[in-house]
């Protein structure tokens, strides 16, 4: 009988040491998806916005804005975000690690801006896209990434 409290003894320790670690492992994710879930929240706010279908909240967004409610989202991603890393009719001159992940989503156009927040292993970005067949729209993408720790 004791040895069969002490083993339930165990295997609760156990389950409860592998939830702190899941907890640690996942303390940053639930914090970045908070910040992301944040900014999505008022960047629904602007009117007529059209959300994609292919947006999966908090990990990655992708909405179109008229031109005319660009600066409330530009607003909205530098209170989020900070300054733009790259502003459009410029070249971006990003870290290395940073540029990595903008390469491997596409790379930047000229006439695109970009933004980022990173804290130790973790971005988030959006990068706004102007429509060149419609010159009235913008898509913004933005999302939630992990630094290669080889970076």
């Amino acid at each position: 009988m004791a040895q069969g409290v002490a083993v339930s003894i165990a295997r609760r320790t156990f389950h409860l040491f592998l939830s702190l670690c899941y907890d640690v492992v996942t303390l940053d994710r639930i914090r970045w998806g908070e910040i992301m879930m944040d900014m999505i929240k008022e960047v629904r706010r602007i009117p007529g916005i059209e959300i994609r279908p292919n947006s999966k909240e908090p990990e990655y967004f992708e909405a179109v804005i008229n031109k005319g409610d660009l600066e409330l989202l530009l607003s909205l991603l530098r209170k989020h975000l900070g300054p733009a890393a790259k502003e459009p009719g410029k070249e971006a001159k990003l870290p290395i690690e940073i540029q990595r992940g903008v390469n491997a989503g596409g790379g930047l156009r000229i006439e695109q801006s970009f933004f980022y927040r990173k804290e130790d292993k973790q971005v988030i970005f959006a990068t706004l896209w102007p429509w060149v067949s419609n010159p009235n729209k913008i898509t913004l993408k933005s999302g939630i990434w992990k630094l290669n720790p080889a970076n």
